[in-house]
């Protein structure tokens, strides 16, 4: 079951740009989906700007390709995912690959962003099309997000450890999965080589990348969430939640399948940083 090309869908994404270097290092073809998608960006591949949720703009997306590589950033994905495996059936697609989360199991479900992922999940492994399931921990790349109006921000105290992966390593794994037949039907569990609180992880960043920050800052939920409710930031509501279900929720799964099969992710944050 050979794959040479393959749709990637949400490429416009942080963690995308590192998968589109990866396949296209490995000399796979590829069609990048997305709502924003730039052509002039990707001169040596085939781009289609549109919408998940539009059936034209779909089939478009996924015509000609082998397989689907999924990686979104939806409020409703699993409505996304859904959409998608169903296009796929109708065309030839030999495999999907679909970047889920490290917490995302059964048990974890309460939370609706994790019921989405687990869902999807489930309507990809009984789809009869073969997979392939990531579940990656914290992208270094997210770092980047906490620095806002010149401070280094987190949510709530966040004392769990997190084995923090680069966006560079997860997409060599991701090469390496479709490289091997013996993947398909698969979940991995990718995590990095290291274990760093956010505020560990935050506070390195800072030294190299905004040495003018000297502290990270650490917000209160109680706080946050009278500063939301007075400005009426929707954005702010939610993400407390969201940040609340992190700072008491571990990494779900093992990554011993994946390093058997995929080999070890091994780039430290500071190695990273220096990069």
């Amino acid at each position: 079951m050979s794959i040479e090309k393959i749709a990637i869908l949400g490429a416009s994404g942080m963690v995308a740009q590192e998968t589109i270097k990866a396949f296209d290092s490995a000399g796979f073809q590829l069609k990048l989906f997305s709502r924003s998608i730039k052509a002039a960006n990707y001169p040596n591949h085939e781009t289609v700007k549109g919408d998940v949720f539009n059936d034209s703009d779909l089939a478009l997306a996924i015509k000609d390709c082998d397989a689907i590589h999924i990686t979104l950033g939806q409020l409703d994905e699993f409505g996304a995912v859904q959409k998608i495996v169903r296009a796929a059936k109708k065309q030839d697609i030999k495999c999907i690959s679909y970047v889920s989360g490290a917490t995302v199991c059964k048990e974890n479900t309460e939370m609706p962003f994790i019921k989405a992922k687990y869902e999807s999940e489930q309507f990809i492994k009984t789809s009869g099309i073969p997979y392939m399931i990531f579940r990656p921990t914290w992208f270094m790349e997210s770092l980047a997000l906490m620095i806002q109006d010149g401070k280094a921000n987190v949510m709530g105290k966040q004392p769990i450890k997190l084995r923090w992966i680069a966006s560079k390593d997860f997409g060599k794994l991701l090469v390496n999965a479709y490289q091997k037949p013996e993947c398909r039907n698969q979940e991995f569990n990718t995590y990095g080589p290291e274990a760093l609180t956010i505020n560990e992880a935050l506070g390195q960043y800072i030294k190299v990348k905004h040495p003018n920050i000297k502290k990270v800052a650490n917000a209160p939920f109680w706080l946050l969430k009278i500063i939301a409710f007075i400005s009426g930031n929707k954005q702010l509501k939610e993400f407390i939640p969201m940040f609340e279900y992190f700072e008491k929720t571990k990494e779900a799964g093992n990554p011993e399948n994946s390093d058997r099969l995929l080999g070890k992710s091994k780039t430290t944050l500071q190695q990273w940083l220096s990069e």
